[in-house]
């Protein structure tokens, strides 16, 4: 939901009587959403080991400028259906979990030694729309920094 202020205040952030807000630069918009505590749970630790071995590939800045170039040129296709990919972390994580369901891969032991050698499709963004891990986009076909 939109949040409309009498003196409009930018960029204001935070929690609130059971509510979140947060800026969005892309819809130039403040986003209030209700807050809902997350329950512990095994998987919510799985999860977090998980991305903690994903950040610990240690990503070039040229590859996440990619990510980024790419949900740019995503998010201005206008069709129905498609998931907002609001940020490059978020495409990354949506790529990673999609190559490990695809080839069978463990996300908590995966190194960057392994995409290398193995020749994963996730070393390229190009790669990984070749491979059906992301949707196509007009353009994906500069996007060739390495991981």
């Amino acid at each position: 939901m939109k949040a409309i202020f009498k003196n409009m205040v930018q960029a204001y952030s935070g929690k609130c009587d059971g509510l979140v807000y947060y800026y969005n630069r892309k819809f130039n918009r403040v986003v209030v959403r209700k807050y809902v505590k997350p329950k512990p749970t095994a998987q919510h630790s799985v999860f977090r080991s998980t991305c903690q071995n994903l950040k610990s590939l240690e990503i070039s800045e040229a590859y996440k400028q990619d990510l980024k170039d790419y949900t740019c040129l995503y998010m201005r296709r206008n069709e129905k259906g498609r998931r907002n990919i609001s940020n490059w972390y978020n495409l990354f994580i949506m790529l990673m979990w999609a190559m490990a369901k695809e080839l069978s891969l463990d996300l908590l032991t995966i190194t960057r030694a392994d995409i290398e050698n193995g020749n994963l499709p996730c070393r390229t963004v190009k790669q990984a729309v070749e491979a059906d891990l992301i949707p196509s986009v007009n353009n994906y076909e500069t996007l060739t920094h390495q991981l």
